[in-house]
């Protein structure tokens, strides 16, 4: 009984003490600041040794003004814990008093700290920049990278450049990390892609593309003509992305599936032109029967979007021939879809396009290609009006696929 009594005292103990911290938590987002002191400092008054509550009464105490208090509990802290970061905090709480001088003291004592221990940037780095003080975060980043080469705050770095505005270096920067740790690229190449597009900077894409054509020019490694192409594309200038994946291919002809996906890319921006140059590279450079299979059937489907009713007949007669000369086969799935959707529905023959897609579910296809052949065959359905028929198929593919994009589709 007498556990069990404890374990329940325990349980609401600790109950009470989360509803303080998120109505300590509440009234600090609403900007109730004097409501959200009382909660911090009791809060911290039971875990002294906690950091966030720390952090949180003191910013209460400087939205209130209260800079004497806050400058009494941050000195207390530092000679009880010694925490460097807290040396930010003291500058900051002078920079909040509008003593300039008095700031830069404490602040040039936290960098002091990493020239003594670089293991100290974290702490360090991290409350320059969660006040905002990118020049410090900045510096204190350099200096620690000296001291230990074994650091890397390239990419950090690379985003206070940005912050600064400072384009040059931050496109340097974030290219020598991209290059140095290519794990990174994604991660590098989002931040790029937000400056090229949300806010719309010309003059930034200028920048980034001549810093990329300078490091293909001056490094023959083929990963900047990746991320050459990877920039054109984002530019949607998918010819000149081709002339890179084409120099790419030469050195290291071992796979076209990203020349293919760029045909894609470019089918999709409606820069047929060049998907038509892509694919005829593709077909002229593999023998690979899934890679030619898939460039016929972008080619042929961008015919039809093309043509008009006198080529009917030739491109019928194309559809025939590739049909023949790759088989019908679950290989071949896409042209068969495509041929029973032109038959269906340019031709006026439907009948014929639901034959050509039934024949095609007969095949050993996986849930997907099912999925693809019932799509179709439920789009003739509902061309011919026959909507319970449809529904059933539409149905089907939302049952089998459940969550899936084609189900939602």
């Amino acid at each position: 009984m007498k556990k069990l009594f404890l374990y329940i005292t325990l349980s609401f103990s600790l109950l009470a003490f989360a509803q303080n911290e998120q109505l300590a938590q509440y009234y600090y987002e609403k900007g109730d600041f004097e409501k959200a002191k009382i909660g911090f400092e009791e809060l911290l008054q039971n875990v002294p040794q906690n950091t966030q509550y720390f952090l949180r009464t003191i910013d209460c105490y400087q939205q209130l003004q209260l800079f004497d208090i806050a400058e009494k509990a941050i000195k207390e802290r530092f000679d009880k814990y010694k925490q460097s970061n807290l040396l930010v905090e003291l500058g900051y709480n002078f920079q909040l008093r509008k003593d300039d001088t008095k700031a830069k003291v404490y602040y040039d004592q936290a960098v002091e700290r990493i020239k003594k221990n670089p293991n100290e940037i974290y702490s360090i780095s991290n409350a320059f920049e969660r006040k905002v003080l990118l020049d410090y975060a900045l510096k204190s980043y350099k200096i620690a990278t000296e001291l230990n080469p074994n650091f890397n705050f390239n990419y950090q770095m690379g985003l206070l450049y940005g912050q600064l505005s400072n384009m040059e270096m931050m496109i340097s920067t974030f290219l020598d990390e991209a290059y140095a740790n290519p794990q990174n690229a994604i991660r590098i190449q989002n931040q790029l892609v937000r400056f090229m597009v949300d806010e719309g900077d010309a003059a930034f894409s200028e920048m980034l593309r001549k810093a990329l054509i300078i490091r293909t020019q001056k490094n023959q490694d083929i990963f900047w003509n990746h991320y050459l192409s990877w920039f054109y594309v984002q530019q949607k200038e998918f010819e000149k992305a081709f002339i890179q994946e084409k120099a790419i291919y030469k050195r290291s002809p071992e796979s076209l599936t990203a020349i293919v996906n760029l045909a894609q890319l470019a089918i999709e921006e409606e820069n047929q032109e060049t998907a038509k140059e892509i694919l005829d590279f593709v077909l002229e450079n593999t023998s690979d029967l899934e890679l030619r299979i898939q460039a016929n059937s972008y080619l042929i489907t961008m015919k039809i979007e093309n043509t008009s009713e006198k080529d009917f007949v030739a491109i019928s007669t194309e559809l025939d021939e590739l049909l023949k000369q790759f088989g019908t086969s679950p290989f071949t799935l896409s042209l068969q879809l495509i041929q029973a959707h032109f038959v269906a529905f340019n031709l006026k023959k439907p009948e014929e396009g639901r034959a050509i897609v039934k024949k095609a579910l007969e095949l050993q296809l996986n849930d997907y290609e099912v999925a693809d052949a019932k799509m179709e065959l439920a789009d003739i359905l509902l061309y011919e009006e026959k909507f319970n028929q449809a529904l059933i198929y539409y149905s089907q593919i939302e049952l089998d696929l459940k969550n899936d994009v084609m189900a939602h589709e």
